[in-house]
């Protein structure tokens, strides 16, 4: 803990211009919005790869840019918000605010990924500038840190959930077009505030804390990514609804936060028990006993939990009382979205596969079930050659097929409903297995983080 900054608050230093309790919100506000980013378009990929005329693969750099970016990025902008704080938090909004605005007119995808990229840089400034701001705004290293940790750990969680919403009400644009307005508001916690750059010794990262973050956030990619895409693609789900659905985990992780906060159990009691937590989640969301969003609630409580317990306890080791605060808030943010990187790398060809294998099994289930219907015999055949077509169809769109096109021409008896339904459920079925391997290398690179985590010391900061 530095000394300087505590004997301030017990000298009775107070922010000047407006309330320090509205600051703390205007600024963890913006480090809400620039970390949801690396999560709130998931549910809008499935309109982007439409509407943008790319393939699954591709359309997956629309996530993978941002976190790769601000991975990277998020060292250098430290170095540089520990001189100048109040600078890098408004070129850090500015460049975000304009890059958003640039995503939601994208006319290309190229012009997208591109956007996406400068939204990174422009995150990891004023996130890593936030940090210093709400030090100077709260009198207290540890309590900056915890608004701080609180406010990115809620804009993660949220992210999916807004975006779905956002893409269902008003097109997947409006995901970056709402940020604009939102992303500038926070400037206003500049007003009055007589930031002073302090330059100390850094000190080596906090390398177990960092590890641990890294591999929990690897494996958080199956709660934040693809459960979303497990709900709207693999089940049909509108994406407002399948946004409503997992608002259980943000819920959850405000919930053991508060918790945490009455309790003074020890940083590492916290990260391992909330490691064990995200990890049991996830093995729940592989072994699913059939399609349904509300067999996923229980998961998501557990994995909200998780979060909401180990998150806040690695990043509080590896920032709070570690020299220069700013440069190990950016350690832990290239540690975060390197582990999101890592987990898109190993989980997207892991589902990919699964996928295929499972889409042929429930094309044989499919035509069983065609053959075996009541509908006329010589149907069957047109039928069956018809759910084939639209099979190979969505194979070459990279999208799941969709059955129910193929009844929209045929009659509206009961026959014709019960196979609907029995195809739907096949196909499922189907999807919901192929998940099934992700989420279980999810909850292994998970659960790989108790190692790093059961080697860190210290009581609550």
């Amino acid at each position: 803990m530095r000394g300087g900054r505590e004997a301030d608050a017990s000298g009775g230093v107070r922010a000047s211009g407006i309330r320090s309790s509205a600051r703390c919100w205007l600024v963890g506000l913006a480090v809400g919005l620039a970390l949801a980013d690396s999560s709130i378009v998931t549910l809008a990929l499935p309109d982007i790869l439409r509407e943008l005329d790319v393939d699954i693969t591709t359309v997956s750099w629309v996530l993978t840019s941002f976190n790769l970016a601000l991975a990277l990025a998020a060292l250098p902008a430290a170095l540089i918000a520990r001189r100048r704080p109040s600078a890098a938090f408004t070129t850090g909004t500015i460049a975000f605010a304009l890059a958003s605005l640039a995503c939601g007119l994208a006319p290309s995808f190229g012009v997208l990924v591109g956007a996406r990229v400068v939204q990174a840089v422009g995150a990891a400034l004023l996130v890593t500038a936030a940090l210093e701001l709400l030090s100077e705004t709260t009198g207290s290293d540890a309590r900056a840190a915890r608004v701080w940790v609180a406010a990115g750990i809620l804009g993660a969680a949220i992210g999916p959930a807004a975006g779905g919403i956002l893409t269902e009400l008003a097109g997947w644009e409006s995901i970056f077009l709402m940020q604009v307005p939102l992303s500038l508001l926070p400037l206003a916690a500049l007003g009055g505030m007589p930031v002073r750059p302090r330059v100390t010794a850094t000190g080596w990262p906090q390398l177990n804390a960092n590890a641990a973050l890294l591999l929990l956030s690897g494996g958080l990619v199956a709660a934040l990514f693809l459960l979303v895409l497990l709900l709207v693609e693999g089940w049909g789900m509108s994406p407002a609804a399948a946004g409503l659905v997992v608002t259980v985990m943000p819920l959850a992780a405000i919930a053991a936060g508060r918790v945490v906060a009455s309790q003074r159990d020890s940083l590492r009691v916290r990260a391992t028990s909330g490691i064990v937590l995200v990890a049991g989640g996830l093995a729940g969301l592989a072994l699913l006993p059939r399609a349904g969003w509300w067999w996923t609630l229980a998961p998501q409580l557990l994995v909200g939990a998780g979060i909401g317990l180990a998150l806040a306890a690695l990043t509080e080791r590896a920032v709070v009382g570690r020299g220069d605060q700013v440069v190990h808030g950016g350690w832990t943010l290239t540690a975060r979205h390197v582990g999101v990187v890592l987990g898109l790398l190993l989980l997207t060809p892991v589902l990919t596969a699964a996928l295929d294998r499972n889409e042929d099994e429930a094309v044989r289930a499919g035509a069983a079930e065609v053959l075996d219907s009541r509908i006329p015999a010589l149907d069957k055949l047109r039928l069956a050659q018809d759910v084939l077509d639209e099979v190979r169809s969505a194979e070459q769109r990279g999208e799941l097929p969709d059955v129910e096109t193929v009844f929209e021409d045929r009659p509206g008896s009961d026959e014709y409903g019960a196979l609907l339904a029995a195809l739907r459920s096949q196909l499922q079925r189907a999807v919901t297995n192929a998940f099934s391997s992700s989420f279980l290398l999810a909850a292994a690179l998970s659960l790989g983080a108790l190692v790093p985590a059961t080697l860190i010391r210290g009581r609550p900061i």
